[in-house]
């Protein structure tokens, strides 16, 4: 009996420890996806708004619970959640976009962009909640040791928008 609480202990550990690197690893590379269409942004020469939204989008599927519209509100069955983003999308301030889609998750996007040598580089940040296996792992040494950890990624693409806009 002892010997199976112990087993299912360390498969229960071993199944959280996984899941939670896939959902890192998931994070990353949608990071990494944002990050790219925020520098292709930045390339065009849209403003900080727009590569703002833009990264925000990108990281949708990690963004965690929907604040705005609620849940329960209903939103058109026929186009759902593409047509808000497409709405979103084209909001002219924060306050109209806001009213549009809202997560809890985009409260931890931190984007830079930086231009220079022909380049419009952007470095982005996700900071989400660490998850008990991530906590847990702290006590090893093997993970973050405080309550949220930080996501980041890089990309770089030639800067366009110098050869037709005065920056």
């Amino acid at each position: 009996m002892v010997e199976s609480l112990i087993v299912l202990f360390f498969l229960v550990a071993a199944f959280l420890f996984l899941y939670d690197f896939a959902l890192g690893a998931v994070s990353r590379l949608l990071l990494e996806n944002a990050a790219a269409s925020t520098a292709r942004a930045d390339a065009v020469g849209f403003n900080a708004f727009q590569r703002e939204k833009s990264l925000r989008v990108g990281m949708i599927p990690v963004a965690g619970r929907r604040l705005v519209p609620e849940r329960d509100r209903a939103v058109s069955p026929g186009a759902g959640e593409l047509a808000l983003v497409r709405t979103y999308l084209q909001a002219k301030d924060w306050a109209e976009a806001d009213g549009i889609l809202d997560y809890e998750g985009w409260q931890g996007l931190r984007h830079e962009a930086r231009r220079g040598g022909g380049e419009c580089r952007v470095r982005a940040d996700f900071e989400t909640e660490a998850a008990l296996p991530w906590r847990l792992g702290a006590l090893f040494g093997l993970g973050a040791a405080g309550p949220t950890r930080t996501i980041s990624a890089e990309w770089a693409v030639e800067d366009h928008a110098s050869l037709y806009l005065a920056r």
